[in-house]
Formats: C-alpha cells, sequence, structure tokens
C-alpha cells in the first residue's frame, strides 16, 4: 500500500509574522526611496540647478502611490480587528451550540489545472486544495432533539468548506447550528480551527486516524495566532504612511511654484478624500460585504437535492413534529446500522 503524501494540517508554525515581515521589508525599502525624494526634491527644485532638467517622480505620485498604500493598510487592520474575530466566534459557535450527526466528507486531490506548476499557481493563490464538501441528510437534522428549525427538512446536502485535514472520509461526526440546517461543518476540520487561534487547545477526534496515514503531525496543530503580531506591525506601517503623506504635501507647496504638474491645494484635497472618505468606505464598508458574503456562505449555502419549505411558527412546528414523527422508525433502523443522529457536544 503506498504511502499517504504527508500533508499539513495547518500552515507551518510561528512562520506567519516573519513572512509577513520579509514580504514587506522591499516595499518599505522603496517607499523610504520615495521619502528621500521628497527631502531632497525642493533643493533641485531651481532652474539654475543641473539636476533641474533631468527626468524625475513626480512628488503628486508619490502621494497617490502612499495613500494606495494606506487604503490597503487600514482594509487590513479593519479584517484583522473586527472581521476575524467575528469569524473566530462564529466557529466557536459550534463548540458549544452545534448538534452532530453523522455524514461524509469528499475531498478531491487530483490535478485539474494542466501542468504541476499550473496546480502550484492555482492552489497559491487561489487556495483551492483548502477546501471540500460535506455531505449529509437534512432529516437528520431534523430528527435531532435539539433542532429548533421551523420549516421541514428533506433530501442530502452537499457543501463546499474548509478542510484541514485534506482526504475523504465516512460517517464521521458533522457539527451542525441548529437553527441553521445549511450550516453543516466537519467536526475533526473544526477542532484544527480552533486550535489555530487558541493557547492550550488540543485536537482530539480523528487525530490518531489521521497521523497514523501520515496526514498530520502534532506540530501542526499548535497554535499559530500571530494576529496580534500582524495588527502591530500594520499600524505602525499607517503611522509611516500618514506622516509621509503629509510630508510630501508640505514638500509639494514648496516646490509647487517651480514645477507646473505639482499643485499643492489639489494633493491636500486628495489627501483629505482619501483619509476620510475613501479609506471608511473600502476598510468599512468592503470588510462588511466580505464578512456577509462569508456568513452566508458558512450558514446557508449548499446544494439540496430535496427542499426546504419555510414556514410560520405554527406551521413549522406541525411540519417538525411530522418530520419527526416519519423518522421515528427510520432512527430506530438506523441505531443498528451507525446511528441516526448523536446528542449534543
Amino acid at each position: 500500500m503506498a504511502k499517504a503524501p504527508d500533508v499539513p494540517v495547518l500552515a507551518l508554525p510561528g512562520g506567519s509574522v516573519l513572512q509577513f515581515v520579509v514580504m514587506t521589508i522591499p516595499l518599505f525599502g522603496v517607499y523610504c526611496y520615495f521619502l528621500y525624494l521628497a527631502i531632497t526634491r525642493p533643493n533641485i527644485a531651481d532652474p539654475n540647478n543641473e539636476q533641474f532638467s533631468e527626468p524625475r517622480i513626480r512628488l503628486t505620485d508619490i502621494l497617490y502611490v502612499y495613500l494606495t498604500t494606506w487604503v490597503f493598510y487600514a482594509t487590513l487592520v479593519v479584517y484583522m480587528l473586527w472581521f476575524v474575530r467575528k469569524r473566530r466566534r462564529l466557529s466557536k459557535r459550534y463548540q458549544t451550540e452545534a448538534i452532530v450527526i453523522l455524514g461524509d466528507v469528499i475531498y478531491d486531490d487530483e490535478s485539474r489545472y494542466g501542468p504541476s506548476w499550473c496546480e502550484w499557481l492555482v492552489n497559491y493563490f487561489c487556495r483551492k486544495n483548502d477546501y471540500g464538501y460535506v455531505l449529509y441528510d437534512l432529516e437528520k437534522v431534523a430528527n435531532h432533539p435539539a433542532c429548533n428549525y421551523k420549516g421541514t427538512l428533506e433530501g442530502m446536502i452537499r457543501k463546499k468548506v474548509r478542510v484541514y485535514y485534506r482526504y475523504s472520509r465516512e460517517k464521521v461526526s458533522i457539527l451542525v447550528l441548529p437553527e441553521y440546517p445549511y450550516s453543516g461543518q466537519p467536526k475533526m476540520d473544526l477542532e484544527a480551527d480552533w486550535a489555530s487561534f487558541s493557547e492550550n487547545y488540543a485536537v482530539t477526534e480523528g487525530y490518531n486516524e489521521a497521523a497514523e496515514n501520515n496526514r498530520a503531525s502534532i506540530q501542526t496543530v499548535v497554535s499559530r495566532d500571530r494576529s496580534t503580531a500582524i495588527i502591530l506591525i500594520t499600524l505602525g506601517w499607517l503611522a509611516f504612511l500618514l506622516f509621509a503623506s503629509i510630508y510630501v504635501c508640505l514638500q509639494i507647496g514648496i516646490i509647487s511654484n517651480v514645477y507646473p504638474d505639482e499643485n499643492s491645494t489639489w494633493t491636500w484635497i486628495v489627501f483629505t478624500a482619501v483619509i476620510a472618505g475613501v479609506t471608511p468606505l473600502v476598510s468599512i464598508g468592503g470588510v462588511l460585504v466580505r464578512w456577509r458574503i462569508y456568513e452566508r456562505w458558512i450558514l446557508n449555502s449548499g446544494e439540496n437535492s430535496g427542499r426546504i419549505i419555510a414556514a410560520n411558527p405554527k406551521r413549522g412546528r406541525a411540519s417538525r413534529s411530522s418530520s419527526r414523527e416519519r423518522g421515528a422508525t427510520q432512527t430506530e433502523r438506523n441505531v443498528g446500522e451507525g446511528g441516526a443522529y448523536v446528542q449534543m457536544t
């Protein structure tokens, strides 16, 4: 039997901050050079200076670059402070509120994008290999004593989910929030997610199986929460970009009477519009839209082979009761076949 590939459960532990710093150092060097140009530009803003007619980078263009990067980092800060925390709270809801049923996890690791280098690019930028599917019976959700969904649940749901253990599994625990029947997530993968932002959480269910098949190691499931350090670095970038932009605007005011393509009034208008208008709109509005898309994906997405019929509270209770009555005998039959449902965690 061929040995299964060593697939990491999470990213390399401890590498996030270092990678972020290394990736931004070259950019910081370029921006420091732009700042040097802004500092020295008034010295050559003289037609009698021999450097006056040489090709130059406009300080206005430098300001545009600074402000564009400012918007990007401001969005990153809002994302880390707001989106990431809400995502983690939503994930932890499954630990305390979810019901447990049995279902399957489907993962396809076959190459679909041509040569290996093309496959690597697609997986690196689009993270295609981080996703699989869960398949479970909605009637098992309806038959669970803790389910409080007001409606009729029928059919099998196939839902795209984030997976940490990249291989298919059958009859494993699927966590479902009682009021969201389409919210199923593999318990084993959720435990790995909780471990990724917890200081002392240990993955339990399914870990031995994954380890025996060379799918995981204990180092890959320890906490790798580096959000605080990333936020601090990003705040440092924001401070640098803000003060550098103000300084560039001041320097443009000094040289605007010499260079016709530099306009001090226009640069201050752009600066104010970006800081007070564009930044809140993009950072807060963009992250809010992103959260709504993510929340819908987690709680309400999926393909259903049957149907879900919405109902008012009275009709919903009747529909749910009849669904349970119809499923009672089915539940009894399934007990000997592995169980139709499991009690709450």
